[in-house]
């Protein structure tokens, strides 16, 4: 996918790289979203694309969000969904020191 200003987008590649980092089968992956080892495969080698269903999935299992998995943003989620606000901020604190 050509993103403008001479980049270039390769969504099996970016899929391919998650998944690895994951320790991830093509199979694994498959059964974790609902599609076949064979439909992992075609993602990764821009044969086919997902359904948008398919690809919110994707980037569920693979602790992203759909704009990352499509090149639209770098950057991992994590969910952490029992934190207060309290330890959301300080958490966010942490990061930003550690970061920077």
């Amino acid at each position: 996918m050509d993103m403008g200003s001479g980049q270039v987008f390769d969504f099996g590649l970016r899929l391919r790289k998650l998944r690895e980092n994951k320790h991830l089968s093509q199979e694994e992956l498959g059964k974790r979203v609902g599609v076949t080892k064979g439909s992992i495969y075609r993602y990764e080698n821009n044969v086919q694309s997902p359904s948008l269903e398919t690809a919110r999935k994707l980037a569920v299992v693979l602790g992203t969000t759909l704009d990352n998995l499509a090149g639209l943003e770098d950057g991992v989620v994590i969910r952490l969904p029992n934190l207060s606000e309290a330890e959301e901020a300080a958490l966010r604190e942490f990061i930003r020191r550690f970061i920077s």
